[in-house]
């Protein structure tokens, strides 16, 4: 069976089954698959089946469709793993059909797709993909004893300015 599967966050973790010999992606209600998010062109795009491939077409969308980074301007053949982005919205496509014929760029796709059930996290090892590295919680209280003495000497001198302009009088 062919399926998307949703990546981008409007559609994250949802499987689109592929059914029709023509499966029309878009905003509109009257799409077969509807992504209604404002990258997606009301009748943006079209998949085709044929026999046991599938092809995607452009329809004309203001923000383009693309197929693993290249623009679709003309029919492409999906296979299993391609990356299909309908505007801003990125797809996986996958299906039974086994992705050994080489792609357009001439490679074949090896990549596994595993979906997971539950919720999912970080992993141990990812303490921060910061390239600064993390913040460091424990200066704050550096800092609060530095504004509580500055606060404190201002204070002080406030109260000597304020006695020496008194004795001057």
């Amino acid at each position: 069976m062919a399926q998307l599967i949703g990546m981008s966050e409007e559609v994250k973790g949802k499987v689109f089954a592929l059914t029709r010999d023509e499966t029309i992606i878009g905003r509109r209600k009257e799409a077969n698959l509807m992504i209604d998010t404002n990258s997606v062109s009301g009748r943006h795009c079209m998949i085709r089946k044929d026999g046991n491939k599938f092809f995607v077409r452009d329809l004309g969308s203001t923000n383009g469709t693309r197929l693993n980074g290249r623009d679709v301007n003309v029919d492409l053949r999906l296979r299993p793993k391609d990356l299909l982005q309908v505007g801003a919205v990125e797809l996986i496509f996958d299906s039974d059909e086994p992705a050994d014929e080489p792609g357009e760029d001439g490679l074949v796709n090896t990549t596994r797709i595993e979906i997971a059930t539950g919720p999912t996290g970080k992993p141990a090892s990812f303490e921060s993909i910061s390239p600064f590295g993390t913040r460091q919680k424990n200066n704050m209280a550096i800092w609060w004893a530095i504004i509580g003495v500055i606060g404190i000497l201002a204070l002080i001198a406030a109260i000597v300015l304020f006695f020496f302009v008194i004795h001057l009088k």
